[in-house]
C-alpha cells in the first residue's frame, strides 16, 4: 500500500530513503520471501506514482478513500490468499511476517506490535467477521512523521 495522502508527513513516504534505500524497496525485499509476486497499490496521480512505476512492474490503483477502504479494494481485485503491507515499515522483520502467516487461523489476520496495529495483514478469506490479531513482541518502526523518519535513519548508523 503506497498511496496515502501523507497528511502527517509527506505523500512521498514510500520512496523516501532509509539506510540509502527507498522504504518501499526495503518492504518489498521482506515480502518477496513470502509471496510469488508483489503488487504495489496506489492512487492515480499520487506524487510518487511516476517513480513507483519505474521501480515496480505491477501497480494497481485504488480510490484513495482511506487505508481500510483501499485494502478492501485490493483484496477484491487480487483475491485471496493475500499478504498486504504498508510501504512505510523500513525495518519490517521477516520473523514478524512469518509469525503472522504461521499463526493465522482466521479469514483475516493483522499484525500488531507493542504499540498496536502496524499495517500488515494476511487474508486467507474475505469473511470480515472471522478476524484475529497476531502479536509480535517488540516494536516495528512505522514512519508516519518526520520524527519517525529521523529515528529510522538513526537506526542505520
Amino acid at each position: 500500500m503506497a498511496g496515502g495522502r501523507g497528511t502527517r508527513f509527506t505523500p512521498l513516504k514510500p520512496i523516501l530513503k532509509v539506510c540509502d534505500e527507498p522504504m518501499i524497496l526495503r518492504v518489498h525485499k521482506v515480502l518477496s520471501d513470502f509471496v510469488d509476486e508483489v503488487t504495489v497499490a496506489t492512487v492515480r496521480g499520487h506524487p510518487a506514482e511516476k517513480i513507483l512505476r519505474e521501480i515496480f512492474p505491477r501497480i494497481i490503483y485504488t480510490s484513495g478513500k482511506g487505508y481500510e477502504h483501499d485494502v478492501l479494494e485490493v483484496v477484491r481485485e487480487l483475491g485471496v490468499p493475500l499478504l498486504i503491507s504498508s510501504a512505510d515499515l523500513p525495518f519490517l522483520p521477516k520473523e514478524a511476517v512469518r509469525l503472522l502467516m504461521d499463526s493465522c487461523s482466521a479469514s483475516v489476520c493483522t499484525l500488531e506490535d507493542e504499540l498496536g496495529f502496524v499495517g500488515v495483514s494476511f487474508w486467507r478469506g474475505t469473511n470480515l467477521g472471522d478476524y484475529m490479531s497476531v502479536s509480535f513482541p517488540g516494536t516495528i518502526i512505522n514512519v508516519n512523521t518526520v520524527e519517525d523518519y529521523d529515528k529510522a535513519n538513526k537506526k542505520c548508523k
